[in-house]
């Protein structure tokens, strides 16, 4: 019987689309895809999920890195927290599982600001009984620690519990553990998917 679910946060329930945001920005796509490798796909925005390096710091090592677009890096980060948007339909989703009586879980690779700037910004982020999230544990998804410090943490039984990700290789770090998983494309596929669950 399934008690507990766990969402990611991160394209599931806030919009994270980083290359709209540099087209929005007005760059073009060669400079575009340029910040985005060095960015968005970079070791330091993986030191930011772990809580190592603060935004300024990797900023610094960005412009440095290329100093050609500095400008157009530190455009970038200065406010691609705006595209933290709720996916409304997957809000509402989690609205409706607390209501009926699960359990509600967090567990997601996130910045230290970043994740502060959203949870103050968006009430249903304070509806879980509990929340994992990378920079607080130094580690992220898909590496298995993250997951038992979740399970561990909560008393959660495995077997009990559903999580859902964007990322399937974070879905199956979490299968391997007996945990069910949903792999999350978009919020119409996660209704279906929870209602063969909880049937």
């Amino acid at each position: 019987m399934i008690k507990n679910i766990v969402f990611d946060i991160g394209n599931v329930l806030l919009n994270f689309k980083p290359r709209k945001h540099l087209e929005d920005l007005g760059f073009s796509e060669e400079v575009g895809e340029r910040i985005y490798s060095e960015i968005f796909e970079s070791d330091e925005w993986i030191e930011l999920d772990k809580g190592t390096i603060t935004e300024r710091e990797a900023t610094e090592i960005y412009c440095k890195k290329s100093l050609d677009i500095k400008d157009e890096i530190e455009l970038t980060m200065a406010n691609w927290q705006d595209i933290l948007t709720p996916i409304e339909e997957s809000v509402e989703i989690l609205k409706n599982l607390k209501k009926s009586g699960y359990n509600i879980y967090f567990l997601s690779n996130f910045h230290r600001e970043s994740y502060k700037t959203v949870y103050e910004k968006y009430d249903f982020l304070k509806l879980g009984e509990g929340k994992i999230i990378s920079y607080e544990v130094g580690i992220v998804k898909p590496e298995k620690e993250i997951y038992e410090i979740l399970l561990n943490k909560y008393e959660l039984q495995s077997e009990e519990t559903i999580f859902i990700d964007d990322s399937l290789a974070n879905v199956e770090a979490a299968e391997k553990l007996g945990i069910k998983g949903i792999w999350y494309l978009d919020s119409e596929g996660l209704k279906i998917s929870l209602d063969e669950y909880l049937k």
